[in-house]
């Protein structure tokens, strides 16, 4: 479409008019809408106070959507000098607990990618996919590496050892182009030493792979059968989330590795957010 977003008006800056595949617009409701001159900084404040909740021992995710090369991978992760919600996020809990003398809490953090309907350590040298199991805890990756951190230096030397090992290529619509999903994991364990209580909390940070019509990116091959998992496992999200909202008596979680394994991050009792990003379209 010539023109991907409409603002109905200055009052309305939080409803978007989106195209359907009819031709049609449709008005969208969000809590926050941002233009292509906003600030890594706005996003990440107006997400920051449910990010800190996984303190207080709630399960909180925040997953990022779009087309390929809409800016998901930017705004997620983002470069050491532009940080995206992945760095600000870690960054801003060592900074919190450093700061709060009562606490004393620590910190693990997992990074896998979805890949070809495959879970792959990214934290690990070894490329060998990981097998999803439920235990008392819930769904867990058996055998996945997990890292402490305490320091922001040690957070910087993580990501870059995951997106070394992430899987991309390019395509007619990205040169640089995600193939998969990738999940980070933050494990965090707080001990109040004032009421003596302990809590255990989760934050799971979501790129999602770009969704992408064949027809467009002109993928083949390889590529192909990338874009197939990408676009099976998509709808997947999408089928769990409608039946979560329609409370649905079962919900399929396990239609596919990527559903199956954010069950966890994804259900009633979760505090989800939602970042959607549209890829400037050509007239």
């Amino acid at each position: 479409f010539p023109c991907s977003l409409g603002y109905p008006g200055a009052l309305l800056d939080w409803i978007v008019k989106v195209p359907d595949l009819r031709g049609q617009s449709v008005m969208m409701d969000f809590d926050h809408v941002y233009s292509v001159d906003s600030k890594q900084e706005q996003i990440f404040e107006n997400v920051k106070p449910v990010i800190l909740s996984c303190v207080d021992g709630y399960n909180v995710c925040l997953m990022a959507y779009g087309q390929t090369n809409s800016g998901k991978t930017f705004t997620m992760t983002g470069p050491e000098s532009n940080p995206g919600v992945n760095r600000r996020a870690i960054r801003e809990l060592l900074k919190l607990c450093k700061e709060d003398s009562k606490l004393k809490t620590s910190f693990k953090v997992s990074v896998v990618e979805v890949y070809n309907e495959q879970i792959y350590d990214l934290l690990s040298n070894k490329r060998t996919p990981l097998k999803i199991k439920t235990g008392v805890q819930g769904v867990y990756l058996d055998n996945i590496e997990t890292r402490e951190i305490n320091e922001e230096e040690e957070v910087q030397l993580l990501l870059a050892d995951s997106d070394h090992n992430r899987s991309v290529a390019a395509t007619k619509m990205n040169t640089n182009s995600s193939r998969s999903h990738l999940i980070l994991t933050i494990y965090v364990e707080t001990f109040n030493t004032i009421s003596n209580v302990i809590s255990r909390g989760r934050l799971t940070l979501v790129d999602l792979a770009g969704s992408e019509r064949v027809a467009r990116s002109e993928a083949s091959g390889e590529r192909l059968v990338e874009a197939a998992a990408i676009n099976k496992s998509l709808s997947a999200l999408g089928n769990v989330f409608q039946a979560i909202a329609q409370r649905a008596p079962h919900i399929p979680y396990r239609n596919s590795k990527l559903t199956h394994l954010l069950q966890v991050a994804s259900g009633c009792a979760v505090l989800c957010v939602f970042i959607c990003g549209k890829r400037k379209e050509r007239a």
